[in-house]
């Protein structure tokens, strides 16, 4: 698992549903990371980091990155999914992409234990 890695887990009633997740933290610093996902764009969403076409192979609409749903989980529960093939990798964030949602957590709607985790990791700026 590295920073950047995205994956969608295609199983109807998880907690992760058929969006595509991303690990926006650094799992090299510890056993835990933080994936967040991209959701259809809509003014009423968290504005903090929206996502345009050709950005990622992913996205074939305006989409934003839901920063409010971010989840904090063990690295070897993710690993786990992907070794029972109950998780399916998709195209790699590019760097400049992650770079881009890195930089929106201070202004989105992300829940603190998870924008601390980051501060903390080095990986996001506290401002």
């Amino acid at each position: 698992m590295n920073a950047g890695d995205t994956f969608i887990i295609p199983l109807p009633g998880t907690s992760y549903d058929s969006h595509l997740w991303m690990v926006i933290s650094d799992p090299g610093q510890g056993n835990e990371c933080v994936l967040v996902n991209f959701t259809s764009w809509r003014a009423d969403k968290d504005q903090a980091c929206v996502v345009e076409p050709g950005e990622h192979p992913y996205v074939s609409r305006k989409t934003c990155v839901n920063f409010r749903d971010a989840k904090k989980c063990r690295i070897r529960d993710l690993d786990r999914l992907i070794a029972s093939g109950s998780m399916k990798n998709s195209a790699r964030l590019s760097a400049e992409l992650l770079s881009k949602i890195r930089k929106a957590v201070p202004d989105s709607r992300m829940n603190w234990d998870c924008v601390q985790f980051l501060i903390e990791q080095g990986v996001v700026s506290p401002e």
